[in-house]
């Protein structure tokens, strides 16, 4: 064999060991990036989840709001409702005292 010859087949040997060594070290970093995906995809379904969650008690803490409010009221009207109602009687008892007086003379 000529020289020329295993010079050829020694650097097509070496291209072809250089080749699978690039293709390996790619299927290496091809894995390495699908568990990255699959890393942050579980991250994202978990951010996913949180902020269903965080929906869930925004809409919740408006409806405990709304009520509350709606309880501050009910209360401002059974109080001036209550004020209103001890006016009356006292003016009630000092119209009654004020007849009896009258009625003693």
């Amino acid at each position: 064999m000529e020289t020329k010859t295993i010079v050829q087949y020694v650097v097509a040997g070496v291209i072809v060991v250089g080749s699978l060594v690039t293709a390996y070290n790619a299927q290496d970093k091809i894995t390495d990036q699908a568990s990255e995906i699959k890393v942050l995809q579980n991250q994202v379904a978990v951010l996913t989840d949180e902020a269903a969650q965080n929906e869930e008690l925004i809409n919740q803490n408006k409806a405990l709001q709304t009520e509350v409010k709606n309880l501050e009221t009910k209360l401002a009207t059974k109080t001036k409702a209550s004020a209103q109602a001890k006016t009356k009687s006292k003016t009630n008892k000092k119209a009654h005292k004020a007849h009896k007086a009258s009625k003693k003379k």
